[in-house]
């Protein structure tokens, strides 16, 4: 999915702090970034992911599967194509609470390393990092950058953490959108509900790496072979399985009434779904698995579903699986959610538990060519090539209003 082009006469870099990791598992920020740097005028592209402390990468390499979520292991700079380098910043000195100058130590050593990798050139900051510890690196950062935003990829407030990390989020939050040129958010939701943050505030809709999605074959999965030969319909999902958003009533009903449907769920999945789910035999959980094999799972879904609460966490969505699924021309029904709506003549969006199966039961019995071609036309409308060149119009403009 990265190509290659030239960059001689490219006039900035960009660098970009992650809410995630560079990883396996392209979430937003990653694919904005990788069609960001395409850019005839982007030289290169620096991505800071999360700082990550010395033990947890002991652990993480004591236990490979703790690693999922990074691309490569986390090493001072990793080159990913010749345009992107990752940095991941190390946290390795003790006490840095009761000695505050230890921690300004190790923020001298990331700055010091941005710097190098960034080689003098001028930058545009892109901030996706309301995770961030140590606030002081991006306040030198966007002292000197010639443009800079910051992406409300969801709504942070509203993610399942303890109050603390809450706390952490709204503080950054807060300062930062303030302090950008320009604020991006997810959807129109998000961006009614922080306006106040900063007057510069645009709507970048989610979208899909079609091409990765689209193909004209895919590989044969063993595990997913065998449910089919089930002969049953296989109603699937993919993306992170925990009960924060998961409908527990509406999928309980649903087993209930459609004992006979085989329910598979692809990614991450919490401790307290499998409790809950674990007895029921006609649902599999597969565990996360590469972005570039993904489709070949989707493909063995009769139907997708987004069997989601419907809250002030999931009206901060605007889901990236709504469009992989589509790109794939597959049947898709979600409760009413973030950016359902907004894709109505194309997917089937339920208000009650009734009407999701009686959703599904069309989409099984009544699904056909046209409509799949119909979905994938949808999707490749809202791709993220296509997302970006919103992004590009803006940042040209103001670019060159920050010339005058």
């Amino acid at each position: 999915m990265l190509k290659v082009k030239e960059t001689i006469d490219a006039q900035f870099n960009i660098i970009c702090f992650g809410f995630l990791p560079w990883s396996h598992m392209w979430k937003r920020n990653q694919s904005m970034m990788a069609e960001m740097s395409q850019w005839d005028f982007i030289h290169q592209l620096i991505f800071v992911n999360p700082t990550i402390s010395v033990r947890t990468l002991l652990k993480r390499e004591n236990n490979p599967s703790n690693g999922f979520l990074w691309a490569t292991p986390p090493k001072n700079l990793t080159r990913i194509s010749p345009i992107i380098s990752v940095y991941t910043p190390i946290t390795f000195l003790p006490c840095k609470q009761v000695l505050p100058a230890l921690g300004r130590i190790e923020n001298q050593i990331t700055l010091k390393m941005i710097r190098h990798a960034n080689k003098g050139k001028r930058y545009i900051l892109f901030m996706n990092c309301p995770n961030i510890a140590s606030p002081e690196i991006l306040e030198e950062l966007l002292e000197h950058a010639s443009l800079s935003f910051f992406d409300i990829s969801d709504d942070f407030l509203e993610l399942g953490y303890d109050a603390n990390t809450r706390e952490l989020f709204r503080r950054n939050m807060t300062k930062y959108a303030k302090a950008a040129d320009i604020v991006l958010t997810v959807n129109e939701h998000v961006k009614n509900k922080y306006a106040y943050l900063n007057h510069n505030m645009h709507v970048i809709r989610n979208g899909t790496n079609y091409d990765n999605f689209d193909r004209p074959t895919y590989k044969a999965v063993e595990i997913l072979e065998g449910i089919k030969q089930n002969g049953k319909p296989i109603v699937g999902y993919i993306g992170i399985a925990n009960m924060g958003r998961i409908d527990a009533d509406l999928f309980d009903f649903l087993l209930e009434r459609r004992p006979g449907w085989q329910f598979v769920f692809v990614g991450p999945v919490h401790p307290n779904f499998i409790e809950r789910y674990a007895k029921h035999k006609n649902v599999y959980t597969i565990g996360p698995v590469h972005y570039q094999e993904l489709p070949c799972y989707i493909q063995y879904f009769d139907v997708a579903f987004v069997p989601f609460s419907n809250n002030e966490n999931t009206k901060g969505n605007d889901l990236l699986k709504l469009h992989d699924f589509l790109a794939m021309g597959k049947p898709v029904v979600s409760t009413d959610i973030g950016g359902a709506k907004d894709l109505k003549e194309v997917i089937q969006v339920a208000s009650t538990p009734f009407e999701f199966v009686e959703a599904i039961e069309k989409a099984l019995h009544s699904d056909n060519d046209e409509d799949a071609v119909r979905r994938k036309g949808v999707a490749l409308k809202n791709s993220w090539h296509n997302r970006i060149k919103e992004m590009e119009k803006m940042v040209r403009e103001e670019l060159d209003n920050n010339k005058r």
